[in-house]
């Protein structure tokens, strides 16, 4: 597994690094806003929802809501946020909602389970996240987003969490 993140983030680095063109429009968006949805967390029975607001010319904040369903005993529903600082390590004129950001996340879950001797809990994780987000179409309208997250579990309500201190996914984006 350790060798998959690593791969995962020399490929997304990789990616943003030879990433290169010659319409300097594709660089900046026009847009303030973006919705977006992680569709490799379908996979792992997850729904992740992603709100965007662009705050100045370098940073934005972010609100997500989860659900999590696990076999058919365990669920959790999260709602968490991040705010967001956009560089422009290679100095293309890059703004925020477009290329390379990083900043502090926050996530919050309540978990359930069908089991009669397990009362719901929370759980509570603070950590970072990487992002590079692509942003294309008619001033930026749509948007393909890898993410890293590094997540530490502040309150685990149980002795078990279900919580890793690591995720990754692509978020698949619409600005507004």
């Amino acid at each position: 597994m350790n060798r998959f993140i690593t791969l995962l983030i020399v490929f997304t680095f990789a990616a943003a690094t030879l990433t290169t063109t010659t319409n300097a429009a594709e660089y900046t968006t026009s847009k303030s806003k973006v919705v977006s949805v992680d569709p490799l967390d379908l996979i792992n029975g997850r729904i992740n929802a992603t709100f965007e607001n662009k705050m100045s010319a370098k940073n934005s904040f972010t609100v997500n809501a989860s659900y999590w369903s696990y076999w058919d005993w365990l669920s959790a529903m999260g709602i968490g946020g991040s705010y967001r600082w956009y560089i422009d390590p290679f100095e293309e004129g890059k703004s925020a909602l477009n290329g390379l950001s990083l900043g502090p996340r926050v996530d919050m879950f309540y978990w359930s389970s069908n089991f009669e001797y397990d009362d719901p809990w929370v759980t509570l994780a603070i950590g970072a996240e990487v992002n590079y987000k692509w942003a294309f179409g008619d001033g930026g309208k749509w948007s393909v987003e890898p993410t890293i997250k590094f997540m530490f579990p502040v309150v685990k309500g149980k002795k078990y969490t279900y919580y890793t201190n690591y995720g990754f996914g692509v978020n698949l984006g619409y600005a507004f």
